[in-house]
């Protein structure tokens, strides 16, 4: 910054006002100052320049898991509006269950004095909403509802509902859910939605909702294949199940291999999000706009901040029903294949001709709450 000041010929106190504008300097001195900066290639530090005014120059995310990649789509969203932000983006993740974190969310956020902070599937209670508004700090939800904070939810039970419809209409009735354990979970409970969701189609469909069907566990692939296993082993075993996210439908396809089924020959499989990893599976999915809701985010945060993000607000699209290869009519199961499907390398996953009941791969939107 010395160098700055020197190359300009102005005090170390007007370069530090032209970076933090914390204090009016005349466009001329501003121009001048900003040329030097430009010249020499000074970047300044965000975070010290912030923290000059009692805060931080930082946004601050905060999701699930690190590594969850319905989270990290969200954030690609965040990333592309901030880039132009005078902001560093800082990424918290939560990883323990609610019940054994040490610290709220609002302490989170008092401990790193951001700017803004963009809260992505977390819930917020009236403690941390308390917290921020005390503090100054400019908050946006995603995916979590509240009535005083800015935010944009998915209409979980919706999507259940959708994902459930597209397998009764396929003709199947014996339809297994795979979830997250609910009573000890990271972040929103989309999980429980989604059964709820799932639960009343089968109600409405006239169709029983069995218990031995109904599971859960940690989230995650591996532990989901596990609870499929279990399906599996049934004396009356599913021909569909339904997985809460498409991490979890990636381990009922992982499961049903290694059983020597073919999917969707001998079971369907639908999950939810669409994530990246779906379209390579071939996976039948409920999409929900993640990348949007991220983008959306980080312009509403900016405009909180007094910045302008440079792009119109895009519209948040509906969940939608993507239909690829992993779910198919039951007439073409195979009855009781689940005992009699051999375990050689020719019964991996099956791909589905676009001929298989084109009404069932009709888009099927489902209106979002704002």
């Amino acid at each position: 910054m010395a160098q700055v000041a020197e190359d300009a010929g102005v005090s170390l106190p007007t370069v530090s006002r032209v970076i933090t504008g914390s204090a009016p300097v005349t466009d001329r001195t501003k121009q001048t100052v900003l040329r030097s900066i430009e010249s020499l290639g000074y970047h300044p530090n965000p975070m010290a320049s912030g923290l000059s005014r009692g805060y931080a120059n930082t946004i601050l995310a905060i999701i699930p898991r690190l590594t969850e990649p319905s989270s990290t789509m969200r954030l690609d969203g965040l990333i592309g509006v901030l880039r132009r932000a005078p902001y560093e983006l800082h990424v918290v993740g939560l990883e323990r269950p609610v019940t054994e974190r040490l610290r709220t969310i609002g302490e989170i956020v008092l401990q790193n004095r951001p700017a803004g902070v963009v809260a992505i599937s977390v819930p917020t209670d009236d403690d941390d909403q308390r917290r921020f508004i005390e503090a100054g700090v400019q908050v946006v939800l995603v995916d979590s509802e509240s009535s005083a904070l800015p935010s944009d939810t998915t209409d979980d039970v919706a999507g259940g509902e959708l994902a459930t419809r597209h397998l009764v209409a396929l003709g199947h009735r014996r339809i297994g859910f795979i979830g997250d354990c609910e009573e000890d979970t990271i972040g929103v409970p989309a999980s429980a939605s989604r059964r709820l969701g799932f639960e009343r189609t089968m109600s409405a469909a006239q169709l029983p909702v069995r218990p031995e069907y109904v599971l859960s566990a940690p989230h995650g692939a591996e532990a989901a294949g596990r609870l499929a296993h279990q399906l599996f082993a049934l004396d009356v075993p599913p021909t569909a199940i339904f997985a809460a996210s498409d991490v979890q439908a990636s381990g009922v396809l992982s499961a049903a291999r290694s059983a020597g089924l073919r999917v969707p020959h001998n079971l369907s499989v639908i999950g939810f999000d669409d994530v990246t990893v779906a379209s390579m599976l071939g996976l039948t999915t409920i999409r929900q706009p993640l990348e949007v809701s991220g983008r959306r985010a980080g312009i509403r945060l900016l405009g909180l901040l007094g910045h302008d993000a440079g792009e119109d607000m895009p519209e948040l699209p509906p969940l939608k029903l993507v239909v690829r290869d992993t779910t198919a009519p039951l007439a073409l199961t195979s009855p009781r294949s689940l005992f009699g499907a051999s375990t050689d390398a020719s019964n991996s996953v099956a791909q589905v001709s676009d001929g298989f009941d084109s009404a069932s791969r009709q888009d099927d939107p489902v209106p979002r709450r704002k």
